[in-house]
């Protein structure tokens, strides 16, 4: 047990003001046993109010460990026990399975009840000792660590007395002038958590797992089920701006659980990001965590984890340890009751696959860019629905390639617009800040048209789909690039075990927009290339996979992984120039069949130029 604690150790104990004050009462109840003053081995139970147990825990471990992170290979060699709530491990009656041993070290158990510790616990304890919740002098002491305005002992006692709620909530405000102290007794009304992920509007992918999960908290807080049956991992993976910060949010307000933001660039970021400062940065974000009753823990730009499969060179050992203290601290935080864990990337294809295997973040969500109708009901929200979301199409129809964070942001600027004029927010305030919109010419939007409709048509060969959707704009957002003029929707038929025919069908769809213009105008446009994501691009990657990963090209062999075709891969100059054969044979094949269909290519193209939207059925 640690009487005193480095000066790095006490800054990051001190900053969270609840686990300063359990620190506090805990030194106080526990200072004349035989385990503090001599540092006694022996089993320590402290019954403690069951609105601080969890934050005693978080103060027991500093208190146990010195804040120095610790390895526990089973259950008997950590410091610290809750007994008595919502149990690791139950048995069908919902009563926790306690083993009680001799430890060659010190042991807390904590438990809001004696009657909630067993009688042999009891008999085998070396001390029992009740932990009074903080007083005036803790919370006195707790403010002017956290140096905000120091507050007189009457008052202090005075709120030493409230909920433990109001006692953290008063201990860190920075000023107390005017508090009627005689209003206390009073409950202080709590502050709306929204928004919920249930009010907020989009998110249609990840809904199901969410109404699941807060089922499963409910009846975990129920003790009907125990914390291993509730699902607690999981991946967004989608575009920035698609609000993978903001679900992290949400979700912990709809679970009511507290939230513990950080990403893996801030953990690099601490000091000088060397390998030990890395991994204690990321210890103390995952002990923060657990320390809680119950908390999501919302890890940002998880790609940047690094995966093992990948690493060569210097950096191997960096990355490996890394890695695998991230996957020890996922699995010991899962099992954790109360812990969820939210990982969010741009680039799931980067992260190492145990990761995200079964058992941690086992589901995985993509956030795609909204639909229509989420567009308008998304503006209509952070409009604080002043606008009717049927009444915001006008504008939303038009703004396809915006992103979430992008319609929060022209909400912000309508408002403000609207309080200049000094009156209610309304359409013309949300237009007048509309981000400036380009004209296309005429030959341009045919161009697109054309490009389209041969996309469409090459679908419908293929026999994979039944029905496209085509639209195209005739005006761009300025610094929007042009290839976004058109928009392509269709499904593709369930496929779970796709041939060699069915992927060469799909890079013909990928070819059939250039192929169709070559057709038409007897010449290509950059519409097909330029950016990730493009035709090109992603026509480039299947054929790679096709010949170098599933085996079905030239040669049986296996030489990438199917999602490691990224960026980062370079392929052999034999693999890139049988890539450029599949490429060269099936954009051949495709020209070939818009040239027998160029009559209802132009006739498609030509209605699409006039409505600007076409829908094609199989016939």
């Amino acid at each position: 047990m640690y009487h005193h604690l480095d000066s790095k150790t006490f800054a990051e104990a001190s900053s969270n003001a609840a686990r300063f004050l359990m620190l506090c009462a805990l030194r106080k109840a526990l200072r004349g046993t035989d385990q503090f003053k001599n540092n006694a081995k022996g089993i320590i139970v402290c019954i403690v109010d069951k609105a601080w147990i969890w934050h005693a825990k978080s103060a027991a471990n500093v208190l146990m460990t010195g804040g120095r992170e610790r390895a526990y290979y089973d259950d008997f060699r950590r410091p610290v026990h809750i007994i008595g709530e919502i149990p690791r491990r139950a048995t069908q009656k919902g009563v926790e399975d306690v083993t009680v041993f001799r430890p060659d070290h010190q042991v807390i158990y904590l438990a809001s009840s004696l009657d909630a510790v067993s009688f042999t616990l009891q008999l085998a304890a070396d001390v029992i000792v009740n932990i009074a919740p903080p007083t005036a002098r803790h919370v006195v002491a707790a403010r002017r660590v956290l140096g905000v305005e120091d507050v007189d002992i009457e008052l202090a006692g005075a709120i030493a007395q409230q909920s433990a709620e109001i006692v953290v909530g008063l201990t860190v405000k920075h000023s107390l002038k005017g508090l009627d102290i005689t209003a206390l007794a009073e409950p202080v009304a709590m502050p709306d958590r929204s928004p919920k992920l249930s009010d907020l509007p989009g998110y249609g992918p990840a809904r199901q797992w969410v109404d699941a999960l807060k089922r499963d908290v409910d009846d975990w807080r129920e003790n009907n089920i125990p914390w291993s049956d509730v699902d607690r991992g999981i991946l967004l993976v989608g575009p920035p701006g698609t609000g993978k910060t903001l679900f992290g949010t949400a979700l912990a307000n709809e679970l009511g659980f507290d939230l513990v933001k950080t990403s893996v660039g801030e953990w690099q970021g601490t000091n000088k990001g060397y390998l030990g400062d890395m991994l204690a940065a990321m210890s103390q974000s995952f002990a923060d965590a657990t320390s809680r009753r119950g908390a999501v823990l919302l890890v940002d730009e998880l790609d940047a984890i690094g995966d093992r499969s990948t690493m060569r060179g210097d950096h191997a050992y960096y990355e490996g340890n890394v890695i695998g203290r991230f996957l020890d601290l996922t699995t010991h935080a899962l099992e954790q009751p109360g812990t969820i864990i939210v990982g969010a990337t741009n680039y799931a294809h980067l992260i190492d696959g145990a990761v995200l295997r079964s058992g941690r973040l086992e589901k995985h969500v993509h956030l795609e860019l909204p639909e229509d109708e989420e567009r308008a009901e998304i503006l209509a929200y952070h409009l604080g629905h002043a606008i009717r979301a049927t009444d915001l199409r006008e504008i939303t129809d038009r703004l396809r390639l915006i992103t979430p964070a992008d319609l929060e942001k022209l909400a912000r600027a309508a408002k403000r617009a609207a309080r200049i004029r000094q009156g209610e927010v309304s359409i013309p305030d949300v237009k007048a800040v509309l981000p400036a919109q380009v004209p296309l010419s005429e030959s341009v939007v045919h161009r697109i048209c054309v490009h389209e409709t041969g996309h469409a048509l090459m679908a419908i060969a293929s026999g994979l789909a039944d029905v496209i959707s085509v639209r195209v704009e005739s005006h761009m957002v300025e610094g929007q690039p042009v290839q976004d003029g058109g928009r392509l929707h269709y499904q593709m038929r369930n496929e779970a075990l796709p041939t060699e025919k069915d992927l060469l069908a799909r890079i013909r769809i990928m070819l059939g927009g250039t192929a169709a213009e070559e057709v038409v105008f007897g010449s290509r446009s950059i519409g097909a290339g330029g950016t990730e994501g493009s035709d090109l691009d992603q026509a480039t990657r299947l054929a790679y996979r096709l010949v170098g990963s599933y085996g079905l090209g030239k040669w049986l062999r296996y030489q990438v992984g199917a999602n490691r075709v990224d960026e980062s891969f370079v392929p052999s100059s034999d693999l890139r120039a049988e890539v450029d054969g599949v490429l060269a044979r099936e954009y051949r094949a495709t020209k070939e069949l818009l040239v027998k269909e160029k009559a209802r290519l132009m006739r498609l193209s030509a209605e699409l130029v006039v409505d600007r939207h076409l829908r094609i059925d199989k016939e």
